[in-house]
């Protein structure tokens, strides 16, 4: 017989081990391929233990989608630490570290960005973790953002809209990778990702970086 959580702490490792539960199964069948049934069996808890933490299957992708972006925003916010790096080099690393990110935690990569779900289920925005999403979605954002203002402010890149060519950036980036999810890249386009990000960030970067500053 299971026993019921009865403080706090028993709570938070009960919806931690249903989470990691969850986050096998998800990385294993897929959005539509999971059940709660099968969730809660892995878990070893009674199916309706699970909406006592999470109100619905697609909170607990939101969940694991949070903590994918945790991992992202940390890598990214390392990528741009080292101190002397110029606003464009902080720039290359920053599209090289989404690829790592792509390439080492590949089931995180594709619940961010809802491979595995359809738009209409995400449009959700009545739980709390869909802000919590919201928010650091928008950190990321404004990380990248600080870069670029940094490169405007120094005079590395020519006055822009910071905030759009943020998301012009971001959206390249994000679609490259999803040429690879489709396996575009090789048995049509022919190029390695690796190569097209590096040929993506010249075209936008250096496409609005001041020519007497490329050099440096």
């Amino acid at each position: 017989m299971i026993r019921r959580a009865v403080n706090n702490k028993d709570k938070q490792v009960k919806a931690a081990k249903i989470l990691e539960a969850a986050k096998e199964v998800f990385f294993e069948k897929g959005y539509y391929g999971t059940r709660i049934e099968t969730i809660a069996e892995r878990a070893g808890v009674g199916t309706g233990t699970i909406y006592l933490y999470f109100k619905s299957k697609i909170e607990l992708y939101k969940a694991i989608q949070n903590e994918g972006l945790d991992i992202l925003v940390s890598m990214v916010e390392e990528t741009i630490s080292w101190p002397g790096m110029t606003a464009l080099a902080k720039m290359s690393a920053i599209a090289s570290t989404y690829f790592r990110f792509y390439d080492e935690y590949r089931e995180y990569f594709d619940i961010i960005a809802v491979l595995c779900a359809t738009p209409a289920e995400l449009k959700e925005t009545e739980t709390e973790i869909s802000h919590v999403i919201d928010g650091k979605t928008y950190q990321l954002l404004k990380l990248i953002e600080g870069v670029v203002k940094e490169g405007v402010q120094n005079g590395e890149i020519v006055p822009i809209d910071t905030w759009k060519a943020t998301n012009v950036y971001w959206g390249i980036m994000d679609g490259l990778i999803l040429m690879s999810e489709r396996h575009n890249m090789q048995n049509v386009v022919g190029v390695e990702i690796e190569e097209l990000v590096k040929v993506a960030f010249e075209m936008t970067f250096y496409g609005i970086a001041r020519s007497d500053r490329i050099s440096e």
